[in-house]
């Protein structure tokens, strides 16, 4: 329920403006380093470092990708990268106007 809320939030900010990770005490050089570091992880667990990952492969009998697909694959990324910034207590807050 957690997880949902918090993308239901993020959805719901994102659809008002822009938003960006803040966390209290943090300058733009912590964030920077923490952002690439989460990034590396998330590509990491879905094994797509070094570029945009293997296509899906095909099935034969339907010509379909039988793998997730880019689209998939980029969300799965995102919220690993959401879960692994939260865990070093960011927070995504909307930007100023």
């Amino acid at each position: 329920m957690t997880r949902f809320f918090a993308i239901a939030l993020a959805t719901g900010l994102t659809g008002c403006g822009s938003v960006h990770w803040h966390k209290a005490g943090a300058d733009e050089a912590e964030l920077g380093k923490d952002l690439a570091a989460c990034r590396r992880q998330a590509q990491t667990k879905l094994g797509i470092v070094g570029g945009p990952g293997p296509q899906p492969s095909m099935d034969p009998r339907f010509g379909a990708p039988s793998g997730p697909t880019q689209a998939d694959l980029m969300m799965q990324e995102s919220q690993a990268l959401g879960f692994c910034m939260r865990k070093k207590g960011y927070a995504l807050v909307p930007d100023k106007k």
